[in-house]
């Protein structure tokens, strides 16, 4: 009985097989793969050490690096520029409260008003004995010009009437502080206080808040703070999506001593007063000129000990890992520094190959395309 085609086919390559076992038994160990049509015919032979041997294959581009400004980028908050609880200077009950919360204020404004109580009563008592204490110093100055009092009387009716004017001013002031003042120009942004309640000294009656300029603040790690200028603008974006932009007006020269952090301020306008302390912030302050190579996010790899960098060609197309610094990230790439000023950089199959390998490289333009 005939054999089928298909199992003289299966003969053949068993055959093959068999020989390519016994000729890497008996001769030197060099062994060709040999591939064979449907029919048995041989298609091609290969070397297996060449095989094994075969160059990676990679696509890689060069790429140049850009002068590009340098970022600090600093976490923080708005806060008002000043904020001041106006406190009670004098005792006494409150009579009126002009202002209400919210409101803007002027500087001298009344914002509280305390009763006198007894405090007009001895403004007049103070004013009356001032006058007798002047009679009687102009009467004791002529009497001692005549040579009918000595010149000792006419002295202690000088400081009688000294200390009768010092009681004056004091019953002066102590009534000027029965109002109590804006100190500023702001807004009366709390009243802890009402009508009728009764303020010892140094109580509270209200907080004025200058809105105008505002100040946007945060905590600069130490590796950074050398990096800034007083002077320098900067702009913040607020949690709310509002931006804003101002000039670094004050850098602390002594760290936190928990968190070994400065203290920055950027005075940022509002006039409209539309800002609000304690919103939330990224403050962003331009520092120095770097060379930096834009690359795609995606090329980006960790060596063994997690370090970010990058799979670098050299002349011999062998592989290298460089360590990169991210300095900003966005739509458009990734902007990193370490690199040569110009870098053959792995774009394709970078995943794929190991530092100290060789590869065959197929290179693209500018725009990706292949060259």
């Amino acid at each position: 009985m005939s054999l089928r085609r298909s199992h003289i086919l299966a003969l053949i390559i068993a055959a093959i097989i068999g020989a390519w076992v016994l000729s890497g038994q008996i001769g030197n160990g060099d062994a060709e793969v040999v591939e064979v049509d449907e029919n048995g015919e041989v298609i091609e032979t290969a070397d297996t050490d060449e095989t094994a041997a075969r160059t990676p294959r990679v696509r890689a581009a060069i790429f140049h690096a850009e002068a590009r400004n340098t970022e600090v980028v600093i976490r923080g908050r708005t806060e008002a520029v000043r904020s001041v609880q106006v406190r009670a200077e004098t005792s006494g009950t409150i009579i009126e409260l002009p202002v209400e919360k919210g409101s803007t204020v002027e500087k001298g404004d009344v914002i509280c008003r305390l009763s006198l109580n007894a405090r007009d009563a001895r403004m007049a008592e103070a004013e009356a004995l001032m006058r007798q204490r002047w009679l009687e110093l102009d009467a004791a100055q002529k009497l001692a010009a005549r040579g009918h009092r000595s010149e000792t009387q006419a002295a202690a009716s000088q400081a009688a009437y000294d200390a009768a004017r010092a009681q004056v001013k004091q019953q002066e002031v102590e009534l000027s502080h029965t109002r109590i003042l804006a100190p500023f120009d702001g807004v009366l942004d709390a009243r802890p206080v009402e009508v009728g309640d009764y303020l010892q000294v140094s109580q509270p009656c209200a907080m004025i808040v200058d809105m105008d300029p505002f100040l946007v603040v945060g905590q600069v790690a130490e590796t950074d703070v050398d990096k800034l200028q007083e002077g320098t603008l900067g702009i913040a974006t607020l949690v709310t999506g509002e931006t804003v932009e101002g000039r670094v007006r004050f850098i602390s020269t002594t760290a936190d001593p928990a968190t070994r952090t400065f203290r920055v301020e950027l005075e940022v306008p509002n006039p409209e007063r539309k800002l609000r302390s304690g919103v939330t912030a990224e403050i962003k302050v331009p520092s120095s000129e770097v060379m930096a190579h834009r690359v795609p996010p995606s090329i980006l790899g960790l060596d063994d000990a997690g370090t970010i960098g990058l799979r670098i060609l050299d002349e011999s197309n062998v592989v290298h890992f460089q360590r990169v610094q991210i300095l900003a990230d966005g739509p458009d790439g990734v902007w990193v520094t370490g690199l040569p000023t110009s870098a053959k950089l792995i774009t394709v199959g970078q995943d794929f190959v190991v530092p100290g390998q060789t590869v065959d490289v197929t290179y693209e333009d500018e725009m990706g395309a292949a060259s």
